[in-house]
């Protein structure tokens, strides 16, 4: 195993990092401006917990490449990523040494000590940070980073105000574009523990918990940066309902900073579930990940039915079709399309990039909305307040009105590639 840090599962570890290999390249390609002007605009990786770059996957004993290490690859072996920052930040001593070992073994042209050196006479534009991500932030803030995507992937999970304190620092304005998160959660080691933690228990009473119970709990209090988990999740239910709680409440956590969430699942081993959580406020970002995915665990490609669903609005609606002739169709139409079609969840608002497309009337939008809002289209997302004075409504699909009356259904949950008994016995 050499370096490689030692994990499990062709259905777990080695297609979330083909996913984030693949996605890496592709942001860049986007990011940078592409090769119409020479890949000029400044971009970052920052990988938050870089580990050694390499991973064995004991299931099929084979060294792969882990996401610091995908980073360093596209860095490294494009010759076109000149403005392309790569940040690896590591905690663990042991981690770290492995680390640059990898990188001098599998790059031998990345000046270790220059990156590992003063931010300001750093020409590598390879950034080795030794410190926890919290004493890290710092030096982060040091390096002009452009355009960034920021992978958080602890060994379990993170304490919120560390999440929160990086978006603050990027994320300005209302749904600003230029910072994306992915975000690692190991959903199931809360329900059925593991090593030193205890499960979560089934009741949100204080005196009914063990002290291991009550580690865990507090542990929690950290993931969530509060306390109003406690009542949704330590509940009597059967485990998969907890888990989908968990994941859909740290899901509306994200959503204060960002537009769109897009939770996919991975089963490692037989019981076991993680969650990688890709956030941007760009959808055609999001898209092309529920794509990757969708490709390679073979989930149902959502296809909607537009024509057979316009039929239906042209008759439910005839005072919004007076004067449209043709092929023509109303804002309105048009904007609940591409919010069923292309808005992650669902989930929308004015100043969404795929509706600017329709209009840059912010004035017309707001009135189409309100008007599908009106209509029982739309509903209005309350309690997830975004982190900023200036704010635009938020709506999410009534899936259960745009199925019972336009015949619109809502995509189908995407569901992991389950580990087969072949693969676990190899």
């Amino acid at each position: 195993m050499d370096n490689a840090i030692s994990l499990s599962g062709r259905t777990g570890t080695k297609l979330k990092s083909e996913i984030l290999r693949d996605y890496y390249k592709f942001w860049w390609g986007i990011t940078s401006g592409g090769a119409g002007i020479e890949y000029r605009n400044p971009t970052a990786i920052v990988e938050m917990n870089a580990a050694t770059g390499e991973v064995y996957i004991e299931d099929s004993r084979e060294i792969i490449l882990g996401s610091a290490g995908h980073a360093l690859q596209l860095k490294m072996e494009d010759e076109n990523t000149h403005n392309l920052k790569i940040v690896c930040i590591e905690g663990d001593d042991d981690c770290y040494g492995r680390l640059k070992e990898v990188i001098r073994r599998r790059w031998p042209t990345i000046p270790v000590k220059e990156a590992e050196g003063p931010v300001e006479e750093n020409s590598s534009s390879i950034y080795l940070v030794h410190a926890s991500t919290d004493g890290a932030i710092d030096k982060l803030s040091r390096i002009r980073l452009g355009n960034s995507i920021f992978f958080f992937d602890p060994l379990r999970n993170y304490d919120w105000n560390i999440i929160d304190k990086v978006a603050r620092s990027r994320i300005k304005s209302f749904f600003r574009t230029g910072t994306e998160f992915i975000v690692f959660l190991f959903t199931s080691d809360w329900f059925l523990g593991r090593e030193e933690l205890q499960p979560l228990p089934i009741t949100d009473r204080e005196e009914e918990w063990s002290d291991e119970e009550f580690e865990t709990v507090q542990k929690a209090d950290a993931l969530f940066g509060d306390q109003l988990w406690r009542s949704k999740i330590l509940i009597d239910l059967p485990r998969d309902d907890r888990q989908r709680i968990m994941r859909d409440f740290y899901r509306n956590n994200l959503l204060r900073w960002f537009r769109y969430i897009l939770p996919l699942p991975f089963a490692p081993k037989p019981n076991q579930l993680y969650h990688l959580f890709f956030c941007s406020n760009y959808d055609l970002g999001i898209k092309v990940t529920r794509d990757f995915y969708v490709k390679r665990t073979g989930n149902p490609e959502y296809k909607p039915v537009n024509p057979q669903a316009y039929k239906q609005f042209q008759r439910n609606h005839p005072a919004l079709l007076r004067g449209v002739r043709g092929n023509v169709r109303p804002l309105e139409w048009k904007i609940l399309w591409q919010i069923v079609r292309y808005c992650e969840g669902g989930i929308s608002d004015a100043l969404c990039n795929n509706i600017r497309k329709i209009s840059d009337d912010i004035g017309k939008v707001e009135d189409a909305l309100a008007w599908l809002k009106e209509k029982g289209y739309l509903e209005e997302i309350r309690g997830i307040e975004p982190m900023w004075e200036e704010n635009y409504p938020r709506y999410k699909i009534d899936w259960g009105i745009t199925t019972s009356v336009l015949k619109i259904e809502s995509p189908s949950p995407l569901m992991p590639i389950a580990p087969t008994e072949e693969m676990m016995s190899q």
